[in-house]
């Protein structure tokens, strides 16, 4: 039976969902049940749904609630700000609906381990939209880290420097913030714009669903209200470290890196792009095969024949989760000083943070833990 799926959210990523399912939906291989936004969708996407087969009857609401109760359907994306993920994914659960999850899945480690007791109780599935799981490229990362191509790998370093205006973090009442009339929002760049980038990173390590991950913080803000915008974490598994250091207040936007650093040879993958480089200890080169399988393809190759596995279940999204509950339970963020920030084209932007985050990376360190160097670095006194 073609599986009939309802969207949540229409805007902001909500729009690459759509287009998704969409192009899904063009094929036969499913229906659109339903659409639900506050907003009206905008007038080119509903033209599109209408021309579908049988799209002019395909309801369009303000209220999710009463998408999901009218329309019953099989699937239920939920791309919706990350504070009313768990409320929806129950009532997609209760209207008998598998998930297709938007990251983070929950606002606290307490809610993912009921969402994720609530989906098997349900007897339902659980996809979450960390897209890079589909990469080629990162899979293929992965196996030559398992298999010790590049010699034992003593870290992953993971830098990030994007540009964001000061409009990214009024666009809504939960941007940056941490709580939200007392409900768990965790926004940030570590756990909401750069969430992949931790993911990718514990997943090319090969980081199982129950380990253990310790994580050490160095979390400031700029222009986010409460939340960071630039900050270093430090998760260590095995004794294995992964940093991740990332800026939304750089000086020019860059791909997100992710370095694997082994005792023989060396990965580095462009999560954004599925682009993989380095070389092993043999001195062959790496490159990374193209392209990543979409997550909604996925799960509804799954759905028709449990033997595909799916690409990002719930359990996988565990370990990351500790970084988010750390993340939660440090509070809001530092704000850097003034002498520490400068003004281009009327955004702010952190002082040699381009490099900093570089430089984490490579030497797996926290801001505190790096030494002067042309070009500055963040300035703290330290983590807390």
């Amino acid at each position: 039976m073609t599986p009939r799926v309802a969207l949540l959210g229409l805007h902001g990523f909500g729009r690459v969902h759509l287009d998704g399912l969409l192009r899904l939906a063009a094929t036969g291989a499913v229906r659109v049940a339903g659409l639900a936004d506050p907003r009206p969708p905008e007038p080119d996407a509903l033209d599109r749904v209408r021309a579908l087969p049988g799209g002019a009857d395909v309801p369009v609401l303000a209220d999710a609630a009463a998408l999901l109760e009218q329309v019953r359907p099989d699937v239920t994306i939920v791309s919706t700000p990350i504070h009313t993920h768990l409320p929806l994914a129950r009532l997609a659960l209760a209207a008998g609906s598998h998930l297709f999850l938007e990251k983070p899945p929950t606002a606290s480690m307490e809610q993912f381990r009921g969402l994720s007791a609530e989906v098997a109780a349900a007897g339902r599935v659980c996809q979450v939209g960390f897209q890079s799981f589909g990469s080629h490229a990162l899979a293929h990362a992965a196996r030559l880290a398992a298999d010790g191509a590049i010699g034992r790998v003593r870290g992953i370093g993971v830098h990030g420097a994007w540009v964001r205006e000061r409009s990214y973090f009024t666009r809504a009442a939960w941007a940056g913030r941490m709580e939200l009339d007392g409900v768990p929002v965790t926004d940030g760049a570590l756990t909401n714009a750069f969430a992949h980038a931790t993911a990718s990173a514990l997943r090319v390590a090969g980081v199982t669903d129950d380990a253990d991950v310790e994580v050490e913080l160095e979390r400031y803000r700029v222009a986010s209200p409460e939340s960071d915008d630039t900050a270093a974490a430090r998760l260590t598994v095995d004794g294995v470290p992964i940093v991740v250091a990332v800026t939304l207040c750089a000086t020019e936007h860059r791909h997100p890196l992710i370095v694997v650093h082994g005792e023989q040879g060396r990965l580095e993958l462009e999560y954004t792009t599925d682009t993989l480089t380095g070389r092993t200890a043999d001195g062959a080169a790496v490159t990374g095969p193209p392209g990543r399988a979409a997550l909604l393809d996925n799960l509804v190759a799954h759905l028709a024949d449990p033997a595909v596995p799916l690409l990002a279940p719930l359990a996988s999204c565990a370990p990351f989760m500790h970084l988010l509950e750390a993340v939660r339970r440090d509070g809001p963020a530092r704000p850097l000083p003034p002498s520490a920030v400068t003004e281009v084209d009327g955004r702010p932007v952190v002082i040699g943070a381009d490099e900093t985050m570089r430089r984490c990376a490579e030497e797996l360190a926290l801001f505190s833990e790096l030494g002067p160097a042309r070009g500055g670095r963040v300035p703290v006194t330290g983590g807390r």
